[in-house]
């Protein structure tokens, strides 16, 4: 059926021809993860977001898995890259398998999928070119796709098993209704678990290979769902307001989950589309202190607020990118910000659109070159190194790199 189905999304979903791969040259590749490294790979598709990882023993995790879908926008959005003969689900998947292999892992497997929250360019949605499930209860978009094609041992999300947080009928709309008939067809068909996303734990994302070995590896969950941990105490905390009414709290960026990485001296965040609304995006900060890369929150778009900056002080700071908003300038403005913390950073994104460059001015030229992102930390994690590999061809050949950088 896989095999039926991929041959279907290529016959009736082909918009432009295949490129004859004879004819591209490959250039330098990104080096072959190895033992003690943590990859992060931030996939560049246009349309969402993605976030695929090897951790320091071979355990794989993905965040997300976006797919917009069809639609009309006001203002420029990315083409899928690299070709649209392709879904962004179809993409992904391609893309991880290639790098499980060259890293010598079991191929098409993840350990863990986390989706942070249910949007489309999260989660995946129906569209005119989503691939209809084999029992035609759902359309495979996105994270749907991906397990379709690979098989995720366990899946998160923050608002398993009845989604009716914050309220019920939240939750009641065509994006979730897809992804929760694939969740029952994954339970039904493979017996695979899907749970919820815990608050106030580092145990929910662990090692599963040889995690003595790396004793310094973590990752911690830290929001959710209007609640925070403090990892000093112990002990979580409520933000919303008690007075927050339904129309307040609708939006479902709010919600999304947040986790910090940590491993040795190196420390990564990721918050999916968190918000500052009633200062989320800032106690989450202050939460999780300075780091050293920062997946940026909803894409820079109205939030990387200067509180938020400067309580994190990033070397590295990674947009993820499908639209002209994607960083807007006032966010863009603080991440550059030499008042708000003195050090070095440098800012790249996962795609780009090339009108919301020009019209950022001087401070677009200072995002480095678009494709996908690659954050490789050495053994230990008191080093990293950033790649940029292409997102408009599928060789993924480098076309930038850092030197060495020094964890904080």
């Amino acid at each position: 059926m896989a095999v039926a189905l991929t041959i279907v999304a290529m016959s009736c979903y082909r918009e432009l021809p295949f490129p004859d791969d004879e004819e591209e040259q490959m250039g330098e590749q990104l080096p072959a993860w190895q033992k003690g490294h943590l990859d992060i790979h931030h996939i560049s598709t246009g349309r969402g977001d993605c976030t695929f990882m090897i951790l320091p023993d071979g355990t794989t995790m993905m965040v997300d898995a976006g797919d917009l879908g069809s639609g009309t926008y006001e203002q420029e959005i990315m083409p899928r890259v690299p070709y649209t003969s392709r879904t962004p689900g179809e993409w992904i998947v391609r893309y991880a398998d290639k790098f499980l292999k060259d890293a010598s892992l079991e191929p098409k497997h993840l350990d863990y999928m986390l989706v942070t929250h249910f949007h489309n360019d999260h989660v995946g949605c129906k569209s005119n070119y989503s691939i209809p499930s084999s029992n035609g209860e759902y359309h495979m978009s996105g994270v749907s796709y991906v397990g379709n094609f690979m098989d995720i041992d366990m899946l998160v999300d923050r608002a398993w098993p009845d989604y009716d947080f914050p309220y019920a009928g939240a939750l009641n709309n065509s994006v979730v209704k897809n992804y929760r008939a694939y969740l029952k067809d994954r339970k039904e068909k493979q017996g695979l678990p899907t749970t919820l996303f815990e608050v106030g734990t580092d145990a929910q994302f662990v090692l599963k290979k040889s995690p003595d070995d790396y004793p310094t590896f973590r990752i911690s969950n830290i929001y959710c769902n209007g609640t925070i941990w403090n990892r000093q105490t112990g002990k979580t905390r409520y933000l919303y307001p008690s007075n927050a009414s339904n129309d307040a709290l609708k939006d479902e960026n709010l919600h999304s989950a947040v986790i910090n990485v940590q491993y040795g001296k190196f420390g990564y965040h990721c918050g999916g589309d968190i918000l500052n609304t009633w200062g989320i995006e800032t106690e989450v900060a202050k939460e999780i202190g300075q780091t050293d890369v920062y997946n940026c929150d909803h894409h820079a778009n109205g939030t990387m607020a200067a509180e938020a900056v400067a309580a994190t002080a990033p070397q590295v700071y990674v947009i993820p990118v499908w639209d002209y908003y994607h960083p807007q300038p006032e966010p863009l403005a603080n991440m550059l910000s030499q008042t708000l913390y003195p050090d070095e950073r440098l800012v790249f994104a996962a795609g780009m659109v090339e009108s919301n460059r020009v019209r950022l001015l001087d401070n677009g030229q200072q995002i480095k070159p678009e494709g996908h992102v690659v954050v490789r930390v050495y053994e230990g994690g008191d080093e990293f190194q950033v790649y940029v590999l292409n997102d408009r061809n599928n060789k993924y050949d480098v076309i930038y790199k850092t030197d060495r950088l020094t964890s904080k």
